[in-house]
């Protein structure tokens, strides 16, 4: 009979800052290859090489090489956010700040990623296909709590306010980034009224 030991306290912590440095690792050789070369100058397995990882390794961390370069996962809607927010109280757009908080995870190095798509025109597309993708994920969960319109156009204001915090901010946390989103939607709603 063999016996499975418990992890040691700090083993979880360790995995998951070698997962963390393998993710900052794949992203950093992304996009100084991409940066050098263009995008279809590159190829995952060259990024691979770069990085010290597989195609295997990469492609857990990243969907494409175009994300890799630009540091954006793959969007997809945390259970426990999931369940957060179909249960919340609050209104509507102020839980969906909070989702999207926890769903989205901005590039840690946003003015490294705004040059790269200064210099490399051909990575617009992929930001746009990310963003496309996040706002699907969400609306498909928002839509289980309010009708498939208001799901939409509420989803498209909170987007819309992750753009405007990316130009403005830098967030610390998943909480803050929720109250900035927050913040620059009340900003819209006076504007709207002006």
């Amino acid at each position: 009979m063999s016996t499975t030991e418990a992890p040691a306290p700090g083993d979880s912590g360790l995995r998951e800052r070698k997962k963390q440095q393998t993710r900052a690792a794949i992203h950093r050789s992304a996009l100084e290859l991409v940066t050098d070369r263009g995008l279809a100058g590159v190829t995952v397995e060259e990024i691979c090489a770069a990085a010290g990882v597989s195609p295997r390794t990469f492609f857990n961390y990243f969907p494409s090489k175009g994300n890799a370069a630009l540091g954006l996962p793959a969007t997809t809607v945390p259970d426990p956010a999931r369940a957060t927010f179909l249960a919340g109280a609050g209104t509507l757009v102020s839980d969906l700040c909070d989702l999207v908080a926890q769903t989205v995870t901005l590039p840690e190095d946003r003015r490294r990623m705004k040059s790269l798509v200064q210099a490399r025109p051909e990575m617009v597309p992929t930001m746009l296909q990310w963003m496309a993708e996040a706002r699907s994920a969400i609306v498909e969960v928002a839509a289980e709590r309010t009708d498939a319109e208001a799901a939409r156009t509420a989803v498209t204001l909170v987007m819309a306010a992750v753009i405007e915090v990316a130009h403005r901010f830098s967030v610390a946390s998943r909480d803050e980034l929720a109250d900035r989103l927050r913040g620059v939607v009340a900003e819209m709603g006076r504007l709207a009224a002006v």
